[in-house]
């Protein structure tokens, strides 16, 4: 993400240091002050003397080793502060003087005053430090931000009084407070995610799942639906306009309007009008689903998304890994009977190796819990006498009768004796066979009509549909050539593939 920096912010922050006097550090914020906060000595101008007496008299700072402050040096920072931060005003005035003699006259001199954008400095910079104890993560500002938005959304606004002008400062000043709740809660939803990644707790996967459904989604939900009104109030092009005037209302307490200034009001009231643009503006952009618009924008709605997404996704990844602890009888079933369908290429070793040494005195040796905490083997050596086996010492072994099968005979033969048409067989008279695999398997097809479910029933590895007996036919006899017995089925059967 790229944010870019308006020429008044440049400017602003480059006189963040509020002088950049290298002797005087602090000497712009104690300037501030003096204007803003003396009230002792509130009937005094302040002039240039004034702030100077008041600086030295009790602002120079002990751990910088400030010396008095100097008129020149003053006039440099003053000279920062008017025509870079504008944090202070100055203007010709008549003030009166004392002279030695003790009598005063008048006398032309610049007198220093503060702006709403130096007092607005003041007043932020302790909200800075306090910021750990002032955002919270909550949603009590969400319904006057709703309902706010819904009041500006009327289709006729009143724009003589300064209700509507505080109406929108009111709806930003909430904007800007859920917004910084909501990524105050994206940080907490980050580091419980980052808990349960790594620590699979039951206690921190409750926790994240209320976090989601009671707080999280809701807000988000509220939030989202006013996307609509928000793009209208952008594109509504009186609307600044509106919100401007609405300053200068009938019960505005403004000095300026009093005097009737209207060359400063009507400055006044196009930069009041810049600045209701451009929140509208960065506003929009929040509530706009383009990358672009995503990626331009720090308080976007769907940032926020992608966190509590991230983390559904990761709670969900928490259930499954819990839920594989536990075993399921049913599904294990199920597994058993899809491996039974498809035994015939299932390769087993002949032998599963040990996990654990045979020789460790350990209570179960097939516990696995246990390997972390086994010693070392320790073998002793026992004397052995070798014996040598001989030929003579073989035991006769009888060889094994070898039956070779063709699956493909087997098949063909399964087909012409027992299916009807490509889907449906059915067994209702006696066989005589010449593939034990065939026979094997009308054998096994007979078991299925005992089960209400066929996953383990599949001869030459096709599922069947379902088995249903005939016990009109009677005993049915299934012969193999080459072979001194015959199997007997109760009775016929049908099926379906």
């Amino acid at each position: 993400m790229v944010l870019k920096i308006s020429d008044d912010l440049r400017s602003l922050l480059l006189a963040t240091n509020l002088g950049r006097s290298r002797d005087h550090p602090l000497a712009g914020w104690n300037i501030l002050t003096i204007l803003y906060g003396n009230r002792a000595s509130a009937d005094i101008p302040r002039t240039l003397g004034f702030i100077v007496d008041q600086y030295n008299s009790s602002l120079l700072d002990a751990r910088y080793e400030e010396r008095a402050i100097t008129d020149a040096v003053l006039k440099g920072v003053l000279k920062i502060l008017v025509d870079e931060a504008k944090f202070i005003e100055v203007s010709p005035r008549k003030i009166r003087v004392r002279m030695i003699s003790g009598a005063y006259h008048m006398q032309q001199a610049p007198v220093y005053r503060i702006t709403s954008r130096g007092i607005e400095y003041l007043t932020m910079i302790p909200k800075v430090l306090d910021a750990e104890s002032t955002v919270t993560a909550n949603t009590a500002r969400i319904e006057e931000y709703c309902e706010l938005i819904d009041k500006l959304n009327q289709p006729y606004l009143n724009a003589s009084n300064t209700k509507l002008f505080n109406d929108f400062h009111n709806m930003m000043s909430a904007y800007s407070d859920v917004m910084k709740g909501m990524h105050k809660l994206g940080e907490d939803l980050d580091e419980v995610s980052n808990d349960l990644a790594f620590n699979h707790g039951g206690k921190v996967a409750e926790h994240l799942n209320e976090m989601l459904n009671q707080k999280a989604l809701p807000a988000y939900s509220k939030l989202i639906s006013q996307g609509s009104l928000i793009q209208h109030l952008a594109k509504d092009k009186d609307f600044p306009d509106q919100v401007a005037r609405s300053r200068h209302g009938s019960d505005s307490l403004e000095v300026d309007q009093a005097i009737n200034n209207q060359l400063k009001l009507s400055s006044q009231t196009q930069r009041d009008k810049e600045y209701v643009q451009n929140q509208m503006q960065m506003l929009s952009i929040s509530f706009e689903p383009t990358a672009t618009a995503i990626d331009s924008s720090y308080d976007s709605i769907y940032l926020i998304f992608e966190t509590i997404l991230s983390s559904i996704n990761l709670l969900s990844d928490e259930y499954d890994h819990i839920q594989a602890q536990t075993v399921d009888i049913k599904q294990l079933t199920k597994q058993i009977d899809q491996l039974l369908t498809h035994y015939q290429a299932v390769s087993v070793p002949k032998q599963i190796p040990r996990h654990l040494a045979q020789d460790r005195i350990v209570a179960d040796p097939s516990d696995l819990l246990e390997a972390s905490t086994l010693g070392p083997i320790v073998y002793q050596a026992n004397k052995a006498n070798k014996k040598v086996a001989t030929l003579e010492d073989n035991p006769v072994v009888a060889e094994d009768d070898t039956v070779e099968e063709n699956v493909h005979n087997a098949l063909k033969e399964f087909q012409d004796l027992v299916m009807e048409d490509p889907i449906r067989g059915r067994v209702e008279k006696d066989l005589e066979l010449d593939s034990l695999m065939a026979r094997d398997e009308i054998m096994r097809l007979y078991s299925a009509t005992g089960y209400d479910h066929y996953e383990s029933f599949a001869p030459f590895g096709r599922q069947v549909r379902n088995v249903t007996a005939i016990p009109e036919t009677g005993a049915i006899w299934l012969h193999c050539k080459n072979e001194k017995y015959s199997v007997q089925l109760p009775c016929g059967f049908h099926f379906n593939f």
